[in-house]
């Protein structure tokens, strides 16, 4: 009787009670854990198979690795902070942006490549000096903090929201790069054109300031200086990832082996080389201190949950069952594909908790070799979730964001509604013409 509530029921029900959890303040991957396990005694396994499962995916090597570089990316960011590099490159970045729109746009954004809980906070303090008149109104500031700090969200390879998605789907951090690089400058233009478009410099624009060469000189060094761990983590990345892919093949490696070394191992050379550079820095090991914290260890849960979360829907062949009842309800997959990672995020609020909860039913709903191209409706899943966490109430940045610039969260909200519905639309036609390119 049990076993013949249709798949997508089953999965409604258990993605209904994890999210439910989740507003309880259960967490996330306590709940996405126990969800799993529930689902897969709903599809028939035993509680010793669910077990065996769950310890084999914690021992894995593709999951002990993405753990390891979770809590390597957040001691990193953390170490960053620390050792003022990032206050550094606030005092240069004027002095070699053309305008105080564009510094404004710049600080969120250059912040962001530092992922870590609540990091509006660190923005928004940036934003404020840039305009101390609070021309641009409190909501303005607000949402401009706000949507900046997330322009990097789908693309940049330290995000765990991205390092999961690239873990779940099976891309190469290159490869879902490639893909998503559409995002970038689109929420960027769209932010300058409907958060700050341009003002008079009555109304407190700064207009460009000509700056003699050897003035513009020192701040372009001091503003290089202060992110050279980052520019040396990034550029390690790029060496070996490219060195792999020229050497690998000569390796005799099993293919599992060659390609969980070649997701990580680029990655993590990144982030060594990029802590070498901090820890021989002025600041020396004292920026390490206390970077490993226990909101640190927190995420380490939620990620290991999620993964647990993804193997027991993959072994009870959930995702797989549900875009079959899906086809014959006429219901199209990906119309799931997009609602799916939306309610997720907007739920949840975090960008690992719609791509956890979400992307392993999506890939269920676009088979490889399918009619609709399985990379094409990634995009899809990531455009879509990316707009539910951004408007989801239970974003940590955009509360402390609000409360930084004394205005209130819907307020926040109306200022980029827009840019972020002509986000979706551009999204739909970018989705579009991938999958008839990779048709």
């Amino acid at each position: 009787m049990m076993q013949s509530i249709p798949a997508l029921v089953q999965v409604l029900v258990i993605f209904s009670l994890v999210v439910f959890a989740t507003t309880r303040k259960v967490h996330l991957g306590l709940a996405a854990t126990l969800g799993g396990m529930a689902l897969g005694l709903w599809r028939g396994l035993s509680p010793a198979a669910i077990f065996g499962y769950v310890v084999m995916e914690l021992v894995k090597a593709d999951t002990l690795l993405l753990l390891v570089l979770i809590i390597g990316i957040m001691a990193f960011s953390a170490a960053m902070k620390r050792s003022g590099g990032m206050d550094a490159f606030s005092k240069a970045l004027e002095g070699i942006t053309p305008s105080s729109r564009i510094a404004m746009a710049t600080a969120p954004l250059l912040i962001g490549t530092l992922p870590m809980p609540g990091g509006a906070i660190l923005s928004a303090p940036l934003v404020d000096a840039m305009d101390p008149g609070r021309s641009r109104g409190r909501e303005t500031l607000s949402a401009a903090n706000y949507w900046f700090r997330h322009n990097l969200e789908l693309v940049w390879p330290l995000y765990p929201s991205f390092v999961l998605s690239a873990s779940i789907t099976g891309l190469s951090v290159g490869r879902l790069m490639t893909l998503n690089a559409y995002s970038l400058p689109i929420l960027f233009f769209l932010g300058l054109i409907f958060i700050l478009p341009k003002v008079s410099t009555g109304s407190g624009e700064r207009a460009a300031v000509a700056l003699e060469r050897p003035a513009f000189a020192k701040r372009l060094a001091q503003f290089g200086h202060s992110v050279m761990p980052l520019a040396l983590l990034l550029g390690s990345y790029v060496v070996v990832d490219i060195l792999w892919r020229f050497f690998s093949p000569a390796l005799t490696l099993d293919a599992d082996t060659r390609t969980v070394l070649g997701r990580y191992l680029p990655i993590l050379t990144g982030i060594v080389v990029g802590s070498a550079a901090i820890w021989f820095g002025p600041a020396g090991f004292g920026a390490f201190r206390g970077s490993v914290s226990g909101n640190t260890l927190k995420l380490v849960a939620v990620v290991a949950g999620i993964r647990i979360f993804s193997t027991l829907i993959s072994i009870g062949g959930v995702a797989a069952a549900a875009a079959g009842e899906l086809a014959a309800a006429g219901i199209p997959a990906l119309v799931a594909v997009a609602l799916l990672p939306f309610i997720a995020a907007l739920v949840t609020g975090i960008g690992f908790g719609y791509v956890g909860l979400a992307f392993p039913i999506v890939l269920g709903l676009v088979p490889e070799g399918g009619a609709f191209p399985r990379e094409a409706a990634i995009v899809l899943a990531g455009a879509f979730g990316y707009a539910g966490m951004m408007l989801s109430p239970l974003h940590v940045c955009m509360v402390v964001s609000a409360e930084h610039f004394g205005t209130g969260i819907v307020a926040t909200i109306r200022r980029f509604a827009i840019p972020l519905g002509a986000f979706l639309v551009i999204a739909l036609a970018y989705v579009w013409i991938l999958s008839v390119a990779l048709s």
